[in-house]
């Protein structure tokens, strides 16, 4: 990996598909622990739970406010949050989880597809221990809670990587790196460019490996990105402004 020291972690659903997720989760920070500087943890919902949720909606009504929408959708990362805190002061990691608008993630009121206008983290404080904050979600001025739309975790991630300068952001898919399998071969791809993924991404070659917004912001605050499985760490994908040559 580059000798980068400072990161952002973010969890997907596919890596946390049910609580006994949420030991191997909290082991694999603690090994990350070891070589870098961790300043936060992004999670997403376990598995199917949005898509549940969403589910209970329609069996409750069949004309859905988007602002109620947006308050149910939004406690599957809560639960994950607190989850994932748990577990971490178990093992001895001292955690402490933050929803988004204890970190003053401001959006528009676009309710299910809103978009991030403005980030203060000074209600985190490191003090109490790692933050675990919630994906997926936001507040708007109003105090309305709003979600970012489907993977939308992925945009937060990038977002407070970017609010708190660290050197990178990492992902953790069920999936692993971004595949050449896209492209007809069978390798993965050690680094690419934001705007080369954003191109595999417009044809729809990588699956939904990340939420397109995301990359784009990346790429707007220059933020590199790391994505891997959470079992492999070294078998990933780089995605960087510019590929380097060699991988230090």
């Amino acid at each position: 990996m580059f000798k980068y020291k400072s990161v952002v972690l973010k969890f997907g659903g596919s890596v946390i598909p049910d609580v006994d997720a949420f030991g191997r989760v909290a082991d694999t920070i603690k090994n990350v622990q070891k070589h870098y500087d961790v300043r936060a943890v992004v999670v997403s919902a376990m598995g199917k739970t949005t898509n549940n949720l969403d589910m209970t909606a329609h069996q409750v009504a069949s004309s859905l406010n988007k602002r109620e929408m947006d308050a149910l959708l939004a406690t599957g990362e809560m639960q994950s949050a607190a989850l994932l805190s748990m577990r971490l002061n178990a093992i001895g990691i001292p955690a402490r989880s933050y929803n988004a608008w204890q970190c003053g993630i401001q959006t528009d009121d676009n309710f299910g597809n809103a978009k991030i206008n403005h980030l203060d983290l000074h209600n985190i404080n490191t003090f109490y221990g790692l933050p675990i904050v919630t994906g997926f979600q936001g507040v708007t001025q109003q105090g309305d809670i709003t979600t970012l739309g489907r993977e939308g975790s992925d945009i937060s991630a990038v977002a407070i990587a970017a609010a708190l300068q660290t050197d990178f952001c990492w992902f953790f898919k069920n999936g692993g790196g971004i595949s050449e399998k896209y492209l007809n071969k069978d390798k993965i791809l050690q680094q690419i460019s934001y705007t080369k993924m954003q191109q595999l991404m417009r044809d729809g070659r990588p699956g939904h490996v990340l939420h397109n917004r995301s990359v784009d912001m990346a790429q707007k605050y220059n933020v590199p990105l790391y994505v891997s499985g959470i079992n492999d760490f070294d078998n990933g994908t780089w995605i960087l402004s510019r590929v380097h040559a060699k991988l230090h």
